[in-house]
């Protein structure tokens, strides 16, 4: 069973990532991030630098939307598991009869990323593309890739 959904990136088609370690977000391109061809199995955080594996750093809204479409399709599989005993159930003429009250699917919402005032930086080692907050006073900057100091 795969369950898949697609997220909007902004104008630039960038879409936003979070750290685990520093809750600091970040943004990635799409088309990089989901390369066949260059595969990675880690990221970096451009702030802080610390690494892990690259489910760890989607966000809380791309988790909260894969729970969501996990409860309904587990919901679907039980009303359908359950109308099916029902109907087997009430077929027979016998004393024992079946009601049950479909179970509800909680809302989904689609996932667009908004154009916000980051900053892109393009990796010289691995030639990836990142933005982040780059503000006075930040001293370090890390590739989310191969982890370089930008």
């Amino acid at each position: 069973m795969e369950i898949s959904f697609t997220i909007q990136g902004d104008s630039e088609g960038y879409v936003t990532f979070e750290c685990p370690f520093c809750g600091s977000e970040f943004k990635l391109q799409a088309g990089e991030y989901q390369n066949d061809d260059e595969p990675f199995e880690d990221l970096f955080c451009p702030y802080c630098g610390l690494t892990k594996e690259k489910n760890a750093f989607l966000s809380s809204d791309v988790i909260e939307k894969a729970q969501a479409l996990a409860y309904n399709y587990a919901m679907e599989e039980l009303n359908k598991a359950f109308g099916k005993m029902a109907k087997s159930v009430n077929k027979n003429k016998g004393l024992i009869k079946m009601t049950y009250k479909p179970l509800k699917k909680v809302e989904t919402k689609d996932l667009k990323d908004k154009d916000t005032t980051e900053t892109e930086f393009k990796c010289s080692c691995c030639n990836r593309q990142m933005k982040v907050l780059y503000c006075a006073g930040a001293s370090k900057i890390f590739c989310s890739y191969c982890g370089v100091d930008l």
